[in-house]
């Protein structure tokens, strides 16, 4: 009983941040391509497929974990790498 609360918070904690990190890649592609705006640094699109790509990844790892198809150890050691090469690319490879 107790496992599977554990799995249910730290999936639900896997879950908002994947749908966050996703959701804002989301927005940025679309106020790049369908709006008016003029922005001073824009990211390469492949870059922000890549990290709506990786946020959709850790969403469906969330999922799992809620439904226990995965213990915590193992999602974490599959969610953090993700967010990790996410930050890496979107933040240092640009430069």
């Amino acid at each position: 009983m107790i496992k599977d609360s554990k799995n249910k918070i730290i999936g639900i904690t896997i879950l908002i941040v994947n749908i966050i990190w996703t959701g804002d890649w989301i927005w940025l592609f679309y106020g790049y391509h369908f709006t008016g705006n003029l922005w001073l640094f824009m990211y390469p699109d492949w870059i922000l497929i890549t990290n709506m790509i990786l946020g959709i990844v850790g969403i469906i790892i969330g999922i799992n974990l809620i439904k226990n198809k995965f213990g915590i150890k193992k999602a974490l050691i599959m969610d953090i790498p993700l967010l990790i090469i996410g930050f890496l690319i979107s933040f240092i490879i640009p430069m």
